[in-house]
């Protein structure tokens, strides 16, 4: 066993003062930019054979096989729009998700990723989207998505390291996955 010296040791501590690192070591949370209202992933998809077959050519590729969504009132007008879920990822390899205007019967446009954020910030009465998947290896992607006029659009993308993941899912709240779709408190 050896003894470290105390001078040796004193830099270290000069600099975790200096760096303001608090007493847990910790650093705080980063600020999010995307004000969430709830979310939902792969999990929260149901079976649902009520989806028109015809709406299945908006999706990269299709093996044909059942379909699952997840309704939520997008626009707040007390009909439900259903995030429809293909069962073939794409070839980059994220999940499929159309979603879809179940009142109007039509696409409102894809969006790709195993974790979906529905925002609270709005264009066009439709919530902003973020989404998040992790494409392999040791990289993770997330889109954002904007409702523009009849659709929804990418309208960011971000490919993140290990250290910029555990960054983005320390500016959101805490996600429960037994509390899929249910509403996050706005922050006080």
């Amino acid at each position: 066993m050896t003894r470290r010296s105390p001078v040796r040791l004193l830099p270290a501590l000069l600099l975790g003062l200096l760096l303001g690192v608090s007493s847990d070591g910790q650093a705080p949370a980063p600020a999010s930019d995307f004000p969430m209202r709830t979310f939902f992933t792969v999990r929260s998809a149901q079976s649902d054979d009520t989806i028109p077959d015809i709406l299945r050519k908006q999706f990269e590729k299709d093996d044909g096989g059942p379909l699952r969504s997840v309704a939520v009132d997008l626009d707040g007008d007390g009909r439900v729009e259903k995030f429809v879920l293909c069962g073939v990822p794409k070839a980059s390899g994220g999940y499929q998700w159309l979603v879809y205007d179940v009142a109007r019967g039509v696409g409102r446009g894809i969006v790709v990723g195993a974790i979906i954020f529905i925002g609270r910030e709005k264009d066009g009465g439709y919530p902003r989207l973020e989404s998040y998947w992790k494409q392999g290896g040791e990289m993770s992607v997330v889109f954002r998505y904007a409702f523009d006029r009849s659709r929804y659009g990418r309208s960011g993308t971000w490919a993140l390291t290990p250290w910029e993941t555990s960054e983005f899912f320390r500016a959101k709240p805490p996600l429960d996955l037994e509390q899929e779709l249910v509403e996050i408190k706005s922050p006080s």
